[in-house]
Parts: structure tokens; C-alpha cells; sequence
């Protein structure tokens, strides 16, 4: 779960888990395109930055590199993961798709799709989607997702799709910092969540959503996230660097984009920043 530095050793130590079973999530996980090949480690210092590394070497579509702790997990705006070892999960996917570089947005969008839908197959209370990467439940947030590309002009070389989600992490030993805004599924389920079994599902349906996007496009992808979406019709403040503003979410165009709707009335893309609910 993201925090800010000051937070990050602040919390009780875990009670000693156990590694990962890697062949239980291999056995009958019958995917297409993601996880023909495992990379897996105890400690990596971001399992983004290692699999950069291997998709630079040549690494295929669809390998999986997993780390049961991280010294340098990354959200968004470098923002720190707190990565306890044994209780969530870590991993990163690289991704070669077939996209122009301004449609690259929407793998980020189509895997919150995937990650939703298997978070509800473990949790009692609906997930909801907010722009463009978090993935909550009862206004908390339960899981992250930070996708970055490389990229010509006219192509995408490949994307690295990292994925964070809090499973067994109990609130109290959470630091200060989230405790209040932030959520597990041990915590929403009041047991813990089968980490092997979570894993495999949620690959076989980031699997399918990958292929659908290769196959048939956004725009079959594009009412399943918006029927997730948290704050369509919602008044909201974005917070780009040191930019502020005000706006009506409207929804999201064919490139993942928020559109907002101003207090001037004129409609605004948003391609990245912070969106905040706000009363008014």
C-alpha cells in the first residue's frame, strides 16, 4: 500500500507467513498470452525495475516477475508501496501489445477491469474503479497499479504492468500514515484470502482482458470499467503538480483520458494527476 516515507517502519512487525507455492498458481492456470514463463524472488527492489530489465533483454509478452517483499516498491508519483513480505502480493507483467503509443493508457484502464472483477470473486463488498489506477472498497484503497511504457513515435516496445493488492495485511500492523484510507481483504472478509488461489485467478482474468483488448479494442473493455467507475457525475478536484482545478466528471474517451466538464462549462482532458472528490 503506498505511503510516504516517514510512515514506512512505523507500523508492529507481521507475524512470519510462507512463501509463495509458485506450482500451485501454474497448475491449471490455462492462460493464452501471460505467464508461460515465472520469475520469482524473496526480495527484489521493485518488481517493475526487474522486469524493465528483462523486457529490455528480450523477455516475451506475458512474463511474470514476483517478489514477496520489495525495498523500493513504487506507486504513482514515486510515492512509496509498503511491502511486507508473505502477506500481499507483488508482481509485474511484461507486455508487448499492439498499440499506438496514445492508446498505451489503456492497458492501465484494462487491467483495473481484470483486477476488479477478481477482487469481487474474494471480497463481500463490491469494488469500485478510481481514475485511473486504484482499485477500492468502502472508499479505501485495496490495490494499485503503475504501468510504464517504453515507446517509440509510432509503437509501443513494451509496457511493464505492475500490480500491488493488500490480501492478509491485518489494518493494525498497517502504517499510521494509510491505516485510515487504506483497506485488505483479511481485513473486508474477516479471514485471510488464499494467496495462491488469488494470484491464479487474477492472472487467468487479466489474461482475458488482454485479449480482448488485442483482439476487439477498447470499446469492448470500456463499459465493463465504466460500470466500475466510482466517480462519474461527482464533483472533483485534480491536483497536476502544482496545478489545481475544479470539475464535473463526465466519464472517459477512447484513449482512457478523464473528461471533465469545468466550471466555464468547457470539457477538459486529464491524462494524469490526482482526482479527489469534492463536496460542492
Amino acid at each position: 500500500m503506498a505511503a510516504d516515507d516517514s510512515d514506512s517502519n512505523a507500523a508492529p512487525p507481521l507475524q512470519e507467513g510462507r512463501p509463495l507455492q509458485l506450482e500451485q498458481v501454474q497448475n491449471g492456470l490455462g492462460t493464452e498470452r501471460l505467464g508461460r514463463k515465472f520469475h520469482y524472488f524473496f526480495e527484489l527492489d521493485s518488481t517493475n525495475l526487474h522486469a524493465r530489465g528483462l523486457a529490455e533483454r528480450g523477455a516475451a509478452d506475458g512474463e511474470i516477475v514476483i517478489a514477496e517483499q520489495q525495498s523500493r516498491g513504487r506507486g504513482r508519483s514515486g510515492r512509496v508501496w509498503v511491502s511486507p513480505p508473505y502477506v500481499n502480493l507483488y508482481f509485474s507483467v511484461v507486455l508487448r501489445p499492439k498499440l499506438r503509443p496514445q492508446d498505451a493508457p489503456q492497458i492501465t484502464l484494462t487491467a483495473a477491469v481484470a483486477l476488479a472483477e477478481a477482487v469481487d470473486a474474494f471480497s463481500p463488498t463490491p469494488s469500485v474503479i478510481k481514475w485511473p489506477n486504484d482499485i477500492l472498497i468502502d472508499g479505501r484503497k485495496l490495490a494499485g497499479i503503475l504501468v510504464e511504457a517504453s515507446s517509440t513515435a509510432d509503437r509501443v516496445d513494451y509496457l511493464i504492468l505492475g500490480i500491488g493488492i493488500n490480501l492478509n495485511f491485518p489494518l493494525e500492523s498497517m502504517p499510521p500514515g494509510i491505516r485510515e484510507r487504506a483497506t485488505s481483504l483479511l481485513a473486508l472478509r474477516r479471514q485471510s484470502v488464499n494467496r495462491e488461489a488469488f494470484l491464479r485467478r487474477l492472472i487467468q482474468d487479466l489474461d482475458r482482458c488482454y485479449g480482448t483488448l488485442e483482439d476487439c479494442g477498447f470499446g469492448a473493455i470500456a463499459p465493463r470499467w465504466q460500470s466500475r467507475f466510482g466517480l462519474k457525475g461527482k464533483r472533483v478536484r485534480v491536483e497536476i503538480l502544482e496545478e489545481v482545478f475544479f470539475g464535473t466528471v463526465t466519464g472517459i474517451d477512447p484513449q482512457g483520458a478523464l473528461i471533465l466538464r469545468g466550471e466555464d462549462g468547457k470539457l477538459q482532458r486529464v491524462i494524469a494527476g490526482d482526482v479527489i472528490p469534492s463536496p460542492g
